[in-house]
């Protein structure tokens, strides 16, 4: 440029990946969080878009009617599934409800009197392990804590995942319905210049969202299975449903299966049962440790991403969204990707040296 500085291009695509990634940081954070029931609805519409084609394939039957038997059929086995694990988890609450009867203190108290309960356990363990137990007990009540807490969080935002539920699957219905539109009129509102390059983004991210999806049911999965080896070890009734509870449990970022187990366990703790509570914290632990081991080669396969910057994503969205990161990092790293390789590098080439 006359009288000016010149640009390089590999200058100016490093300029714009600051950019887009400064501006899905900003989306993230702070617009989305505003349309947090259209964007689950989004999410929930990709993924049953395979059964809507499957109907689709009879002819007689429209797209719109197609979606509503989706839902329904979903909905149906959804509702099945969570009555029976509901009618389980009922049970141990009576049966938790019974045995708490006795006490005079709440569940927090008596779990700080824990400690003076614990002599004749520690008599059958062996003496490293005892003194390593004792100097991290307080850590140990902490997390118990932790789970009771945060059940009791769940509980009180129930109303508001009603509403958040409701929304979501009533926009569901509309957004796979009549997305094929949707995204045929948003691509003819851009300039004929960018539809080339809109139409790759829209294939490359839908690609990487189904793949995500993917990679969290078979993190799902292997947490059931994990849990329900780790119970039936250990004798537990309906191990399998509870290993379905705690793979439903694993969509929740951070908590997990030990928003269940966890209470679980320090309820064994309490009464006595020790053998029974620290089992049920092995189990936990080894599921955590294989989830983690597979969490990483799992979302790299699916997501074309190497383990690490999976991994990466994860830790850095977690650092700058909360929880909610467990799940923001990958699909902005998803997102970023598709624009830089599709819109970015075609305009900027990188120059040659």
């Amino acid at each position: 440029m006359r009288g000016g500085v010149s640009v390089s291009n590999n200058a100016k695509a490093a300029i714009s990946l600051g950019g887009l990634i400064v501006g899905t940081y900003l989306v993230i954070m702070y617009v989305l969080p505003l349309f947090r029931p259209f964007v689950i609805a989004l999410f929930l519409a990709i993924m049953i878009e395979p059964g809507v084609k499957l109907v689709q394939k009879n002819p007689k039957i429209s797209r719109g009617v197609a979606v509503a038997i989706v839902l329904v059929v979903l909905g149906l086995v959804l509702g099945l599934l969570i009555a029976l694990g509901v009618t389980e988890i009922a049970k141990e609450i009576d049966q938790l409800s019974r045995n708490m009867g006795g006490l005079s203190r709440s569940f927090s108290e008596a779990l700080d009197n824990l400690v003076g309960r614990t002599e004749d356990f520690f008599a059958y363990l062996p003496v490293p392990f005892v003194e390593a137990l004792r100097e991290n007990q307080d850590k140990l009540f902490q997390v118990v804590r932790t789970g009771v807490s945060g059940v009791a969080s769940f509980l009180g935002g129930l109303p508001e995942f009603t509403l958040v539920f409701m929304l979501s699957v009533i926009s569901t219905f509309f957004i796979s319905r009549d997305h094929p539109r949707f995204s045929e009129n948003l691509l003819k509102a851009l300039p004929r210049s960018w539809r080339k390059q809109a139409r790759k983004v829209r294939g490359e991210l839908l690609a990487g969202f189904v793949g995500y999806l993917r990679s969290r049911f078979v993190l799902m999965c292997i947490t059931g299975i994990m849990t329900v080896i780790g119970f039936s070890i250990m004798g537990i009734s309906y191990a399998w449903l509870l290993g379905l509870v705690c793979a439903l449990l694993d969509l929740m970022p951070v908590v997990g299966p030990s928003l269940l187990i966890l209470p679980w366990a320090g309820y064994h703790f309490v009464v006595g049962h020790f053998g029974f509570g620290l089992g049920l914290i092995i189990v936990l632990a080894v599921n955590s440790i294989v989830r983690q081991i597979a969490e990483g080669k799992v979302m790299g396969e699916n997501l074309d991403l190497h383990p690490l910057v999976a991994l990466v994503s994860i830790y850095v969205g977690i650092r700058l969204f909360g929880t909610k990161g467990f799940i923001a990092g990958p699909l902005a790293v998803i997102f970023i990707k598709a624009v830089y390789q599709s819109v970015i590098l075609p305009m900027f080439p990188f120059d040659e040296e």
